[in-house]
């Protein structure tokens, strides 16, 4: 204890760290898996890149382990590096089991220190941002990936830490184009929309910051450094954007689900946990805007403007917002918001950050002692454990191990059977008894009202049953009987640099027949058929992946030489 007072930093450290074990102990204690609606596709795409790394076949583009090796695009467009971050995770636990453990404790960590980390740079005291980091961890914002998979849990976990950044462009008016360069860049290379968050959330300080610099030369670095600031994230991302324009440029993919009710996504709707996890969570946004309203006319420029964009963020999360008449436009904007309850993810974070912000405004009252900072943490860190106890007594009591949904194929009829593979060493077991027809950018061909759910689900899944599917010298590789010279349709899906070699044959575009979602048809011969699948992409995605990898690399080489010469600059000064 005496060392904790002597070196408080190394006390919240540890308070952080241990959090978030305890946040696992249910999990731990009740072995069982919390199974949400996204753990299918996000399991697949991390098996598929820890597949890749175990035996050192690299396919950027297609699925040649995962998504039924069906030869579909899945992580080039969904986050590849950070995707190949959570395979090394896969790769490393014995089970899913013991993934789900392990990527739970490292999304607490990161949501911990990030908000910890960005309350510090705000010369927020250590304990308060040290129990505002676990009452994050608490936030749906958070429990998003622990309870449902929902990925943008992992882009809320950086987001603190992003908006670093954002307080020398508040305070001093002065864009950091390298801070800002890699803090946009390490979102979008985890989750794209919480990317576009982040830069609007960046959006009115930056404006603001321009149009109150009375020098022109002041405006024309502002200008400069923003411009620096875009080619630094072009460079650190040109994978994903070059890989998007090809794929969509030469195919026409089909879009993620398009959500036609998004008033019912909102906080006000039916995803209200949003705004009840923690249970807490509401009084506190009552008492920020209520107390920011108070103090408004001693509160500085820059906190006035933080209050404004966390009240948009919160409005644009609620059905104050027309979104029923917005849902119902055929605007694609409009459609990659698909949840307006995401927008409730920045709001989260800058109520938290204000109110830390706000507290020295009301120094010496009742509310502002740290007995309720206490007792806060207490009771969102006790809703979580509950929460996730009851979720390993559903796992213990409840037959069947996952709710069964549309577009659904079951393996067994075993629940018990389907439990236990998520235990066993072999991770594609359980991707083979619990599978889902998720169409998500497969290539569109033909303009019909067939359900694409249905047609990947019959034509995919389904087919797998006729034909053996391996991996050979890094390709895909399709073998089955035929019973005559006839046309026959192969469970894989082809793209515009897709190749297929038929019984050592090339084939073209007149060699094959092709279904609504891409589906293969080739005419096999009698007997043994062999069908190679590979992708050719074309070279400038290569240099653009080539550049990327090596900008990364760079990067900690870069800081690390900047870090020694402001130190050494320092030190002299001091001298």
């Amino acid at each position: 204890m005496q060392k904790i007072k002597q070196h408080p930093l190394m006390g919240q450290v540890l308070l952080l760290i241990g959090m978030s074990v305890v946040f696992l102990l249910p999990q731990i204690i009740g072995k069982g898996m919390i199974l949400g609606s996204d753990v299918v596709f996000h399991f697949n795409r991390f098996y598929e890149t820890s597949q890749q790394i175990k035996e050192g076949n690299f396919q950027y583009f297609l699925s040649i382990y995962g998504f039924q090796q069906s030869g579909r695009i899945v992580n080039a467009l969904y986050g590849p590096f950070f995707a190949y971050f959570q395979g090394l995770l896969v790769l490393l636990s014995p089970s899913w089991y013991a993934y789900q453990l392990l990527s739970n404790g490292l999304l607490y960590l990161l949501a911990g220190f990030s908000m910890y980390g960005l309350l510090r740079h705000l010369k927020v005291n250590g304990w308060l941002a040290t129990a505002m980091g676990i009452f994050y961890m608490s936030t749906y914002s958070i429990q998003y990936w622990i309870e449902r998979q929902g990925f943008s849990a992992w882009g809320a976990a950086v987001l603190p830490l992003c908006l670093i950044p954002l307080i020398a462009l508040g305070q001093e008016k002065r864009l950091r184009p390298f801070a800002v360069g890699v803090s946009v860049a390490v979102l979008f290379q985890i989750h794209v929309f919480s990317s576009i968050l982040l830069v609007l959330m960046y959006g009115p300080f930056f404006i603001r910051a321009f149009f109150r610099s009375e020098e022109p030369q002041a405006k024309r670095q502002l200008i400069i450094k923003l411009v620096g600031a875009v080619a630094i994230f072009m460079v650190l991302t040109a994978n994903i954007w070059v890989g998007m324009a090809d794929l969509y440029l030469n195919n026409q993919l089909l879009a993620p689900f398009v959500n036609h009710n998004m008033q019912n996504n909102t906080i006000t709707g039916t995803s209200s946990y949003w705004w009840s996890t923690p249970i807490l969570l509401p009084i506190l946004c009552a008492l920020f805007f209520c107390g920011a309203l108070k103090a408004w006319s001693r509160l500085t420029s820059d906190f006035k403007l933080l209050i404004g964009v966390a009240a948009i963020f919160f409005i644009l999360s609620t059905n104050f917002v027309p979104w029923t008449w917005l849902g119902s436009l055929d605007n694609g904007l409009i459609a990659l918001i698909q949840f307006p309850f995401r927008f409730f993810v920045p709001a989260t974070v800058l109520i938290i950050v204000g109110l830390c912000l706000l507290i020295p405004y009301y120094q010496g009252q009742q509310l502002v002692k740290p007995v309720w900072v206490v007792l806060l943490v207490l009771l969102s860190s006790g809703q979580v454990l509950i929460q996730t106890t009851n979720k390993m007594r559903e796992w213990q009591s409840d037959e069947a191990a996952v709710t069964l949904r549309n577009h659904t194929y079951l393996g067994t009829d075993s629940a018990a059977e389907l439990k236990a593979a998520y235990f066993v060493t072999d991770k594609s077991l359980a991707l083979d008894l619990y599978q889902r027809s998720t169409p998500d950018y497969v290539p569109i061909y033909q303009e019909t009202t067939e359900n694409k759910y249905d047609a990947y689900g019959e034509q995919i899944i389904e087919g797998n049953n006729t034909v053996i599917k391996t991996v050979e010298n890094g390709k895909l590789t399709v073998r089955w009987q035929g019973d005559s010279a006839d046309w026959v349709q192969v469970p894989i899906i082809n793209y515009r640099y897709t190749e297929l070699t038929l019984n050592e044959k090339s084939l073209t575009r007149e060699d094959i027949q092709l279904s609504t979602i891409g589906v293969v048809t080739v005419q096999q011969k009698v007997g043994s058929n062999v069908l190679v699948v590979d992708y050719d992409a074309p070279w400038y995605f290569d240099s653009a992946l080539w550049l990327t990898m090596a900008a990364w690399l760079i990067l900690p080489i870069g800081y690390a030489a900047w870090w020694w010469r402001w130190s050494k600059k320092t030190s002299t000064a001091i001298k």
